[in-house]
C-alpha cells in the first residue's frame, strides 16, 4: 500500500542537564529542535537537531524556518515512500553558502523512521550475515565510549575523572580553552591520575580546545600536550579550512577537525592533509545519517582515522541514531555519545539509552531507527512551535 507524508510538527525542547562546561558554552539545559513526521497510514517518525551557532551557524530560530521553507516542501509533494527516499537523498547541506546541516538532520531522521528508508548505501547482505558482520561487531566492540571532562575548576575535573575510572572508562577527552593557567591545572590533575595507565597503553587522552587558541600559539601548545600523554588535539583554533591544514603540518600531534568539518567538501580538503588531520563526524553537525556515513567512509578509504562524536545534550533520538550508524559505518578510532542520564537529568524516552560499564555500547541488530518516545515527556519538556500540513 502506498503511503505519503501528510504533516510535520516542530517542537522546541529543553531537557534538564547535569552542568557541563567548555570554552564556547556552559550548559544546564539541552535545548533542541524535535520534529515528528506523520504519514497517511498513521506512522510517525522522529528527528532531532541541536543547532549551535559556533558549530554550523544555525540557531534554535533558524532551524524551524529552514525546515518549513527548505525541507518540508519537497517532502509534502511526495506520493509514496519511494519518492520520499529520492527527496531525502536530494536535501541540501548548504544553501547559498550557509550550512543547514542541523535542520537537514532532523528531517532526514524523521523521514527514515516514518518510511523505513534504506539509508545504508552498501548491499545489506554484507551487513547482516557471515564473516563481514562478525568482523564488524568485533571491531566496534573494541571501541569504547570516551569520558568527556569539562570544567574550569580542576578539583571538579578530578572528582569527575575519579567517577569515570570507577565506571572503568579507558578513553578520555579533556576540554581546554579556559585559559592557560586553568588548562595546565586540569592537565596536571588528569595526567597525575592516568599517567601509569597512559604509559602502559591502558588509557588514551586527547584534548578539545573548541577553537580557543590563537593560530600563532597553537604549534607551541600542541607540543606541550605531548608531555601530558595527549595523543591528538581537537579544533585548536577556528580558521579557514586551508589554514587548518597548514596548521596541522606545523604541529607535532594530529589535529582533529570538528567545527572545521561540516560538509563533504570540507572533509575533502581536510583529507588532503597527509593524515595530519583526523575528522570528528557528528550526525547532527554533518546533516544526518547519510552525509555523516559518506564522510566516515571517505575518511576510512583514505586511511584517515575519524572520531564519531555527538552534540552535548542529545536525547534518545540521536543516541539511537548513533547506534544504528555504528551498525553500518567503518569503526571510528574514538567514540562519544549515548551519555543518557549520565549527562541528562531526564530524557524523552524511558529508559534513556546510555553506554554500559567500561564504555561498552550495545548495538541494534539492524540499521533501522525506532526511538520509543514518551508523549508525557514531550509535553513536559517540549513546546509545539510549527504545525506544517
Amino acid at each position: 500500500m502506498s503511503d505519503r507524508p501528510i504533516g510535520l510538527n516542530i517542537f522546541r525542547t529543553a531537557l534538564p542537564m547535569r552542568a557541563f562546561q567548555h570554552a564556547c558554552a556552559s550548559r544546564e539545559v539541552a535545548e533542541a529542535v524535535v520534529v515528528s513526521l506523520r504519514t497517511e497510514s498513521g506512522r510517525v517518525g522522529w528527528g532531532e537537531a541541536l543547532p549551535r551557532s559556533y558549530v554550523t551557524g544555525e540557531t534554535l530560530e533558524s532551524v524551524p524556518d529552514d525546515i518549513e521553507k527548505l525541507f518540508w516542501p519537497p517532502l509534502r509533494n511526495c506520493r509514496d515512500g519511494r519518492e520520499v527516499a529520492v527527496a531525502v537523498g536530494a536535501l541540501p547541506c548548504q544553501v547559498d553558502g550557509r550550512a543547514v546541516t542541523a535542520a537537514r538532520c532532523a528531517v532526514e531522521l524523521a523521514a527514515i523512521q516514518a518510511f523505513d528508508l534504506p539509508w545504508v548505501r552498501r548491499p545489506p547482505g554484507g551487513l547482516e550475515s557471515g564473516t563481514d558482520r562478525t568482523d564488524r561487531k568485533k571491531k566496534i566492540s573494541a571501541v569504547h565510549i570516551s569520558g568527556v571532562l569539562g570544567s574550569a575548576d580542576p578539583r571538579k575535573t578530578a572528582r569527575t575523572l575519579r567517577r569515570m575510572r570507577w565506571y572503568a572508562l579507558r578513553s578520555f577527552k579533556l576540554k581546554l580553552g579556559f585559559g592557560e593557567e586553568i588548562d595546565r591545572a586540569n592537565l596536571r590533575v588528569v595526567h597525575k591520575k592516568l599517567r601509569r595507565h597512559l604509559q602502559r597503553g591502558r588509557c588514551t587522552l586527547r584534548v578539545d580546545v573548541n577553537g580557543a587558541w590563537k593560530y600563532k600559539d597553537a604549534p607551541r601548545l600542541v607540543e606541550e600536550m605531548k608531555s601530558f600523554g595527549v595523543f591528538a588535539v581537537e579544533q585548536p583554533c577556528t580558521v579557514r579550512i586551508g589554514k587548518f591544514v597548514d596548521l596541522a603540518m606545523q604541529c607535532s600531534l594530529p589535529l582533529i577537525a570538528d567545527e572545521s568539518c561540516i560538509t563533504a567538501a570540507d572533509a575533502d580538503v581536510l583529507l588532503g592533509a597527509e593524515g595530519r588531520v583526523w575528522l570528528n563526524v557528528r550526525i547532527c553537525k554533518n546533516g544526518g545519517l547519510g552525509p555523516a556515513l559518506a564522510i566516515a567512509e571517505k575518511a576510512t578509504q583514505e586511511g584517515v582515522p575519524y572520531v564519531l562524536g555527538c552534540m552535548v545534550g542529545e536525547s534518545a533520538i540521536l543516541s539511537m541514531a548513533q547506534r544504528a550508524f555504528l551498525t553500518a559505518a567503518p569503526p571510528p578510532v574514538m567514540l562519544e555519545g549515548n551519555y543518557g542520564r549520565f549527562l541528562l537529568k531526564d530524557d524523552l524516552a524511558d529508559p534513556s539509552p546510555r553506554f554500559g560499564l567500561g564504555g561498552r555500547l550495545m548495538l541494534p541488530a539492524t540499521a533501522r531507527l525506532d526511538p520509543q518516545l514518551r508523549a508525557d515527556k514531550l509535553r513536559r519538556y517540549g513546546q509545539l512551535v510549527r504545525r506544517l500540513d
